[in-house]
């Protein structure tokens, strides 16, 4: 378990904190989806891993960064609340819950790694004025990397490796009504998530496919992966047909 938890630790760290700017929106933005889905992979169910994240995925959809603060922090709330939510064993909903409390908590660690990670631009800029590149490199780059490793990698592993044990305790003396009324929160946090969505791109050429999903889901039961793989599916056609009007125009 030390192994998975530094692991998971070390993902953490990446996706909040990665160092290749390129990688940083596809890692970032989508943390809930594609780092739960590696925490799967650590944890042995990537299956588990990728449903969990996707369902916390839903809840920030419709999120829009200002000014470069978000609401959350995403790489919390995927990573560690994939892997919490797992190791005791809870219903895709109550990981919902957990991920909106410790993206929360989240925060805290961004604000503190931007706060102290602003020492090494006044020595970039120091080492700028003198024309040393290989020190604006390592200011720019590799310190902050530090940081990135106390915030982000630490408490993940600690969370995971210590809390899983004592999570599990508090879940289990928690009466059954305060769980159920945990796991309706987490089922209406991903409909708030959509709503935000659609209240930024609704356009009402697109109401078929939304009632389309929302048949799939309410009647025909299937889970969040097979109307995630429908919507592409949907998407990949609707943008081929446009295309092709385009041409014959």
């Amino acid at each position: 378990m030390f192994v998975k938890a530094l692991l998971i630790g070390l993902l953490t760290w990446f996706c909040g904190g990665v160092v290749v700017e390129v990688l940083c929106w596809s890692f970032y933005s989508c943390a809930p989806l594609l780092g739960g889905t590696i925490v799967g992979l650590i944890l042995g169910d990537a299956r588990a891993g990728m449903i969990i994240g996707a369902n916390i995925q839903l809840v920030y959809m419709g999120q829009i960064i200002v000014g470069g603060v978000p609401a959350s922090d995403y790489a919390i709330a995927g990573c560690v609340a994939t892997a919490l939510t797992m190791l005791t064993n809870q219903p895709p909903e109550m990981g919902i819950t957990i991920a909106v409390s410790l993206g929360f908590l989240g925060l805290l660690a961004r604000n503190a790694r931007m706060t102290v990670n602003s020492i090494w631009v006044h020595k970039a800029d120091k080492a700028a004025a003198e024309g040393n590149t290989r020190k604006i490199f390592f200011y720019n780059t590799i310190c902050p990397q530090f940081i990135n490793l106390l915030v982000y990698a630490v408490p993940a592993f600690l969370a995971v490796y210590f809390g899983a044990e004592y999570f599990q305790q508090f879940l289990d003396i928690l009466p059954e009504f305060v769980l159920t009324g945990l796991q309706a929160v987490g089922k209406l946090l991903p409909a708030l998530g959509i709503a935000l969505l659609l209240k930024s791109i609704f356009n009402a050429k697109f109401v078929p496919f939304f009632l389309i999903g929302f048949i799939f889901s309410s009647y025909l039961k299937l889970d969040i992966i097979a109307i995630a793989l429908l919507g592409a599916s949907f998407a990949m056609l609707y943008w081929h047909m446009n295309k092709k009007n385009e041409e014959a125009a």
